[in-house]
């Protein structure tokens, strides 16, 4: 699990890192836009590294550089699975607004393991015009170990046409589906509301650990 936090860390870093290079990424491609935003941040992380003891730096960092490309609304939305249909509208906004603080947590926490492991970026590939969802692949690479296969999950706005990533798989473990398992049962025991609340809780406490069920721990 350490190694898939690490790669993590990475690829967020690497791909999701240059806010000022936001304006000209073009998002209507999903292999350009994760490329183009990597090749501009590399430096930009290894030149922070002094700063990424700080939590609070690693959060805003996530806040305003990594949030705009994920789509978590649908991210969100995923999480609440089956319960999502019986969830109201205004509930479902508030869930997916505690759910992106609640990522934002954890990625900072995966921001701490970063240790200048390299990026390998994939060939670029053209998608067709009506691909829905793709996956690229990274590899992630460190001297003396095997390389680390990473997926980056996207997703295209039907009404955007842009992607943002909702998933990112590392050693075969999908953080979409480990937030899922944990949130979902929840959401069906103790309702929308209450899980709203816990998040929301926890999210005050500046805690970046996995959320716990205070019921039963």
């Amino acid at each position: 699990m350490k190694k898939f936090w690490a790669a993590l860390a990475l690829f967020g870093a690497a791909t999701f890192g240059f806010n000022a290079a936001a304006a000209t990424v073009d998002m209507t491609d999903p292999y350009k836009m994760v490329t183009q935003v990597a090749s501009s941040t590399f430096d930009k992380i290894k030149a922070n590294k002094d700063k990424m003891s700080d939590t609070n730096f690693r959060k805003d960092l996530v806040r305003t550089d990594l949030l705009p490309y994920v789509d978590t609304r649908y991210a969100g939305f995923k999480v609440m699975g089956t319960n999502l249909k019986s969830v109201s509208a205004a509930d479902r906004d508030a869930f997916c607004d505690v759910f992106a603080e609640y990522i934002v947590a954890s990625f900072a926490d995966a921001l701490a393991l970063y240790n200048n492991q390299d990026l390998v970026l994939p060939d670029y590939k053209s998608v067709s015009a009506d691909a829905t969802q793709v996956n690229v692949k990274f590899l992630i690479r460190e001297q003396g170990k095997q390389d680390l296969e990473l997926i980056f999950k996207l997703r295209k706005n039907s009404k955007t046409g842009e992607w943002r990533a909702f998933d990112m798989v590392a050693e075969g473990i999908s953080l979409l589906t480990s937030k899922e398992n944990e949130l979902s049962p929840l959401i069906r025991e103790r309702g929308i509301k209450a899980v709203i609340d816990l998040i929301d809780q926890h999210n005050k406490s500046g805690s970046s650990a996995p959320l716990v069920d205070k019921k039963q721990g």
